[in-house]
């Protein structure tokens, strides 16, 4: 029994450590660009971080595809029906290929409209649409990869997609300096240097996904990757379908976001910008977490495509364990010091000690975050994405917003009345979707 559950548990850990480094290599090159581009000014600083804010909300819809491929290859992968993966992936490419051109036209022709949202001074405004503008021209790009790295993934190849993206990056970083400066042989781009080197670095890595796809899934045989590229109806409302709910799910997290950082800059500046920086303390906390939660839908959607439902559970108990034990680590810094977290980033004393009660006060809540990322991960791996969605909206739109704003105003809480509210409303999500679990639908789920 011992061994069967360090087996299970190499097993998760094997599948999440790369996701955990492509994390850390995302987070890297994100400050590695903002050191670039803020060298050239404030604005152009600026215009990035509002550039690419748009651009992660809208990178949120590849999980209409992303989240439907998983589901339906792990459940083949584990029924050991080589056919059908290779139909859902034909399909997934499809559709990534066609939302990605969609997406690409209405970013392109809507940018101005969409920066005008935010009201932002001339200079910044302009450099935001160039940014908005060249990077949506590499959407199908961006579309391809991160659905091929979902159709890997769902097989159980999490290195694969690690490597790439990890190349990607790297292209990105030395495209950087050489575009924006103008440096060797190339022209002086300066700001419109950066979205461009970004754009590249997804083309170059489309061409290395479609390459290892090719090799991996159709054995290098162009002819047999043809032949699953006509369009089959079925397969791709079955993709959608299970993709719309996570898909719904994740564009409310960053919206609601947006209106958790106008309902705290009702208690001053300094509340959002201890919002801000330990919003940035938390994401360390993320990065297990994320690798875990793709490893248990992998994992528990292979073990149903087995019929081995005893499996599937064991994993998504050994999940918890895990997370709590990430959670229990991190406990330790956020509680005792929290000042000296907030210190790293700022001076300022009073946003020290309001970003310190918004660690301990949100870790609170924060702690019961493993119930939605690890009985999430065994939704999605059943391709029952319902019941997260529901938890989610109802934690975060329903609750989440209007009972910071009470206790912030209405209860003149303050900062802590907003902290309260995003503690609470992730106990509220947890509920929910144990409820959902314990009723065991999951088990049975027919997604076909």
């Amino acid at each position: 029994m011992i061994l069967e559950n360090n087996s299970r548990l190499k097993i998760i850990w094997n599948l999440a450590w790369p996701v955990m480094v492509s994390q850390i290599l995302q987070t890297l090159l994100d400050i590695i660009d903002m050191y670039f581009v803020s060298n050239i000014g404030v604005n152009e600083a600026a215009a990035v971080g509002i550039g690419a804010s748009i651009i992660g909300v809208i990178i949120v819809i590849t999980q209409l595809i992303a989240t439907g491929a998983i589901a339906l290859i792990s459940r083949k992968t584990g029924e050991n029906d080589d056919k059908a993966v290779l139909e859902i992936t034909g399909q997934a490419l499809i559709l990534s290929i066609a939302i990605g051109i969609l997406i690409s036209i209405l970013g392109f022709s809507l940018s101005t409209s969409i920066i005008k949202l935010f009201g932002v001074e001339i200079e910044v405004a302009k450099n935001s649409i160039n940014y908005l503008k060249i990077v949506s021209l590499s959407m199908p790009f961006v579309f391809f990869n991160l659905t091929g790295r979902a159709i890997l993934q769902a097989r159980g190849d999490t290195k694969t997609p690690m490597l790439i993206f990890g190349l990607m990056n790297l292209v990105n970083i030395i495209l950087d300096p050489i575009l924006i400066y103008g440096l060797f042989c190339f022209p002086r781009l300066m700001f419109m240097g950066a979205p461009l080197a970004t754009a590249i670095s997804n083309v170059f890595a489309s061409v290395l996904m479609f390459k290892i796809i090719l090799r991996k899934i159709f054995n290098d045989e162009i002819k047999k990757c043809l032949q699953v590229l006509s369009i089959k109806m079925n397969l791709i409302c079955k993709i959608l379908k299970i993709g719309s709910y996570s898909a719904v799910q994740a564009i409310s997290r960053p919206i609601t976001g947006l209106v958790m950082y106008k309902i705290a800059n009702y208690s001053g500046t300094k509340a959002v910008a201890a919002f801000t920086i330990g919003g940035r303390i938390f994401n360390l906390v993320f990065i297990f977490l994320a690798g875990l939660n793709l490893s248990i839908s992998v994992l528990v959607g292979q073990n149903l495509g087995k019929k081995d439902i005893e499996s599937a559970e064991s994993i998504v108990k050994d999940g918890i364990k895990l997370a709590l034990i990430n959670m229990l680590i991190f406990s330790l810094p956020y509680f005792m010091f929290a000042k000296y977290l907030m210190f790293i980033f700022t001076k300022d004393f009073e946003v020290i000690n309001i970003g310190a009660n918004y660690l301990r006060i949100v870790y609170i809540g924060v702690i019961f975050v493993i119930y939605p990322i690890v009985y999430g991960g065994a939704f999605v791996g059943a391709g029952d994405t319902a019941p997260p969605m529901i938890a989610s909206l109802v934690a975060n739109l329903c609750f989440k917003l209007p009972m910071a704003y009470i206790l912030s105003k209405v209860f003149s809480m303050g900062a802590n009345g907003v902290w309260i509210a995003i503690s609470l409303s992730v106990l509220l999500e947890a509920a929910i979707i144990i409820y959902h679990f314990r009723l065991g639908k999951w088990k049975n789920k027919n997604v076909f």
